[in-house]
């Protein structure tokens, strides 16, 4: 999958005749470095939109003297605009102005749990193409955060009103502070179990098996390792229905992590008000593996017992998979002090992965030296734009 991804913030620039404005941006795979490099040119879109009243909903595209084509060699796009006279206005008016920059075509676009699910099943089934996801950037108005733009992921299923999932990133090249793929599509599936229960992906046994756990009529606390800008925590969460048991979220990564979790924390509660987005609890706490695995948690991690631990995108660095092992199992220690006569409570991890090198392997040695067994797989298929394509795996591990 390719993302758009800004090089810096969007620039307004006043001339005679009204308001011009400039971005910079390129469009490359989930760690940044590999651009897309397409077969045939990939059209691309720069809308504006106007999020206040009196201009409320007021959208446009932006036009070039030129149609905007990403092609293979391209390493940046720098196009400049004139804006239309309504969202000219909306600037001078003080409100809220927003760019968004994604592919012209839609069935190119990564928008929605929907259409990223059935990209991996047409891809098995007949060839697909890959995917691209939108950036959106505040361009003017009070809440303008020059550091951040933002993925917003359909999540509704048939017949449902539009509800999204709102994903802040740092607006550069910190790969920590953004979206990767295991996430997003691992995000997708299991919410695809809620909203299309009738796709492969949803009926597949790993992904049923997973959707039993998240749905105990006693409730679920699900502990995340790794959690990034929080993609899988905070999008489970905006995703998980009314009427079934409390499920409380625990999301955990180190420190520099916070902000940017705690962040879409905030936006998805924003987004919570009056709406039926999202019915279970998400919290945060600092966790380091180098201290997890020795045992020391923090307050929230000791509160309870995790029914599920669940993480993507995090054995990328071989370096530090014996201490996220370690860390799973003092984990599955402590839950087992809670009760130590329930013989048959066994802790599950939810692993979500994109092999990027042999390197990672090791993770399954050391998982099965810690008697830690996979109980169901996934692997979905990810269609890459001018590559073949690659994968993105889920693994059910359990231990009693």
């Amino acid at each position: 999958m390719h993302y758009v991804r800004l090089k810096g913030p969007p620039k307004i620039n006043v001339v005679a005749d009204g308001i011009k404005t400039s971005v910079t941006f390129e469009v490359a795979n989930d760690l940044g470095d590999d651009l897309l490099a397409p077969t045939d040119p990939v059209g691309i879109t720069v809308k504006a939109y106007a999020e206040s009243s009196p201009y409320a909903n007021v959208s446009c595209s932006l036009i070039e003297r030129s149609p905007l084509e990403w092609e293979r060699g391209h390493r940046v796009m720098k196009p400049i605009f004139k804006l239309p006279p309504k969202i000219e206005n909306a600037i001078a008016g003080g409100d809220s102005v927003s760019l968004s920059i994604g592919p012209a075509n839609p069935e190119l676009a990564a928008d929605s749990i929907y259409n990223i699910l059935k990209s991996s099943i047409k891809d098995r089934k007949h060839g697909a193409h890959g995917l691209i996801s939108t950036a959106t950037v505040g361009l003017s108005g009070p809440d303008v955060d020059n550091d951040a733009s933002l993925r917003q992921i359909l999540l509704s299923g048939r017949g449902e009103p539009a509800q999204y999932l709102i994903i802040g990133e740092q607006i550069g090249h910190s790969i920590a502070r953004h979206i990767w793929d295991g996430g997003l599509v691992s995000l997708s599936a299991i919410a695809g179990t809620f909203k299309f229960p009738e796709l492969e992906t949803s009926q597949s046994s790993c992904m049923k098996k997973l959707h039993e756990i998240l749905t105990q009529e006693d409730g679920v606390n699900v502990l995340e390792l790794g959690c990034g800008v929080g993609i899988l925590g905070v999008g489970l969460c905006a995703v998980y229905p009314k009427g079934m048991g409390d499920c409380t979220i625990l999301m955990t990564d180190c420190d520099d992590a916070e902000r940017g979790a705690r962040s879409n924390m905030g936006r998805l509660h924003q987004q919570r008000s009056g709406s039926n987005l999202g019915y279970a609890q998400v919290m945060y706490e600092n966790l380091d593996w180098n201290h997890g695995c020795q045992g020391r948690f923090g307050s929230k991690v000791q509160d309870r017992r995790w029914d599920i631990i669940m993480l993507s995108d995090c054995t990328y660095n071989a370096d530090s998979i014996p201490a996220l092992v370690g860390t799973l199992s003092a984990v599955h220690k402590q839950n087992k002090g809670f009760d130590p006569d329930d013989g048959a409570f066994a802790t599950t991890v939810f692993l979500a992965t994109k092999p990027r090198h042999d390197d990672e392997l090791v993770l399954f040695d050391m998982m099965a030296a810690e008697d830690w067994t996979v109980r169901d797989k996934l692997i979905l298929l990810l269609p890459v734009l001018g590559r073949e394509s690659e994968t993105v795996e889920m693994y059910l591990f359990e231990k009693v």
